[in-house]
């Protein structure tokens, strides 16, 4: 039988990501409402892509820091092409075929505690 994996998000991912457009217009990261709502749709496209995208394990610093987020956490990143200073990370845990996302952040946030990657191996 086929396995799906599937990705869903924790309640305060959704409410992160339901104030991120307008968070990022008061904070002058956009001009305009429109540009935060492309950021949204970009994050919410790759969280899509999370069960084929390659997955990195924290350092333990970072695992430190990460674990009020949850944990066994593993993370992803993207960086939109529009926008090159600013590498999106997702961190998640899997079962089995689901991957659950716990938090979203970018590097000017939380970059300063996220290390070198280390991959994961298969």
């Amino acid at each position: 039988m086929k396995q799906t994996n599937k990705v869903a998000l924790l309640p305060e991912v959704y409410d992160f990501l339901d104030v991120l457009a307008q968070t990022l217009l008061e904070k002058d990261y956009v001009s305009y409402i429109e540009h935060g709502e492309n950021i949204v749709d970009d994050i919410i496209d790759f969280v899509k892509t999370i069960p084929y995208a390659p997955h990195y394990h924290l350092t333990p610093y970072a695992q430190v820091y990460f674990s009020r987020y949850g944990q066994n956490l593993q993370y992803t990143f993207f960086k939109r092409k529009s926008s090159k200073h600013t590498t999106w990370y997702i961190f998640f845990s899997r079962q089995e075929d689901l991957y659950i996302v716990h938090y979203i952040t970018n590097n000017h946030k939380d970059g300063k505690y996220i290390h070198a990657p280390i991959k994961e191996e298969d």
